[in-house]
């Protein structure tokens, strides 16, 4: 299954649903690799890996100047990466110069969904060619939002450029909202999500989920002390489960189309419990 993160503003933790959804799937021993396409290289960080220390990227490896193997990095036995780094802030202009061919990155990713069980990619904060890309051959589409007033400005437009490719290039594609950020003790959030975005989305196709991703430093700290996403932390929390109960709703929607109801942190959300 090919899953896209994606979204044009940047902070919505694009990267950490894509590297903590990758490594939840490969802690049950599913074959995941993680295709960084934002030029940042925040893939390979939350592992401990400098984008500049390496020899090869997928850049590198569009332009043929590396082998598959070369530019594939094992994290575990489950988990692999295909790096990103600065240089995919150039695609588009290596796409008009005939440097790469946008069918590369195509047939790319056919492969590493022949190849693995889930293909998770990260993209960019823009609407660039390779979320264009992206949109035109993944399963789901996943979409990060903060529930607040300016945010919600840009999900619609990251959500209406979905459902563009929905209807022209990509029919079968899921589109997934996710709440992230969300603080429960703001009424707010909750608003903007149950009265204003879940039954606006709802009449477009688009999901959006139960269950979301707190605001918390757990993240940022598991990163900066053990290089690793929060869900293969050693330090146990609750916040694990948020991905873990995310994974599942997600996969239930896709797979069998199967809508939860408030439960998992959604509860905690919902119904103002105030216990975090």
């Amino acid at each position: 299954m090919r899953i896209g993160i994606v979204n044009n503003k940047g902070g919505v933790l694009k990267t950490t649903i894509a590297t903590n959804l990758a490594a939840s799937l490969a802690l049950e021993k599913k074959k995941v690799v993680i295709l960084d396409l934002d030029g940042q290289g925040n893939v390979c960080a939350t592992f401990g890996i400098r984008p500049d220390d390496l020899e090869y990227a997928i850049m590198d490896f569009l332009k043929g100047d590396c082998s598959f193997e070369q530019v594939l990095i094992k994290q575990t036995d489950d988990l692999y990466i295909i790096p990103g780094n600065d240089e995919l802030n150039f695609f588009d202009i290596m796409l008009n110069s005939g440097t790469i061919k946008q069918s590369n990155l195509k047939m790319l990713i056919e492969k590493l969904n022949e190849l693995f069980d889930y293909v998770i990619i990260d993209t960019p904060p823009s609407m660039s060619v390779v979320v264009a890309t992206t949109l035109s051959v993944i399963d789901v589409a996943i979409v990060p939002f903060e529930p607040d007033q300016y945010a919600t400005l840009g999900l619609k437009r990251i959500i209406n450029a979905a459902k563009q490719f929905q209807q022209k290039n990509n029919a079968l594609m899921k589109i997934v909202a996710v709440p992230t950020k969300v603080n429960t003790r703001v009424t707010i959030h909750n608003e903007i999500i149950q009265n204003s975005l879940k039954p606006k989305l709802k009449t477009q196709g688009v999901y959006v989920t139960s269950n979301f991703i707190s605001v918390t430093t757990k993240s940022t700290a598991s990163v900066a002390y053990e290089r690793v996403p929060i869900v293969m932390s050693v330090v146990k929390s609750k916040y694990q489960d948020e991905y873990h109960n995310l994974k599942k709703e997600i996969l239930d929607y896709v797979y069998f189309n199967k809508e939860a109801s408030t439960i998992d942190n959604s509860e905690t959300l919902y119904n103002g419990n105030k216990n975090l």
